[in-house]
């Protein structure tokens, strides 16, 4: 049992299997093509994402941070005693201030006092 096909019919389906080898070459050029396209802009993402957390010397990063941060807790701890330096500073002023504001009252009460016997001897 052979099959006998007309040459017109090999013809067709020659020519219609080609159409559809051709279409589907196409599709699979399109799809290359838009695989190609995804895989450069992960790329680009990806370098662009390197290039910001990558050192540009010989220490890691996480390294780096852990170092600065140890660096602002004694900063922080520094400022602190400061502001208790501040704070006794500024009692010892406001008690060199009422000191001086007794000194200054006891002083006048003086003055008022000699005024008077002055003026109290001179009369």
């Amino acid at each position: 049992m052979t099959l006998a096909v007309e040459p017109t019919v090999q013809v067709s389906l020659i020519t219609a299997g080609g159409t559809v080898l051709v279409t589907l070459l196409g599709i699979a050029a399109e799809f290359l093509r838009r695989q190609t396209r995804a895989l450069n802009e992960v790329r680009e993402h990806t370098q662009e994402a390197r290039d910001q957390v990558s050192n540009t010397h010989s220490t890691n990063l996480r390294d780096d941070l852990d170092s600065v941060m140890y660096r602002i807790d004694r900063v922080l701890a520094g400022q602190e005693r400061h502001d208790e330096a501040l704070r006794a500073q500024a009692e010892d002023i406001a008690g060199l201030r009422s000191d001086i504001a007794h000194e200054r009252r006891e002083r006048l009460a003086v003055s008022e006092r000699l005024d008077d016997h002055m003026a109290a001897t001179s009369a």
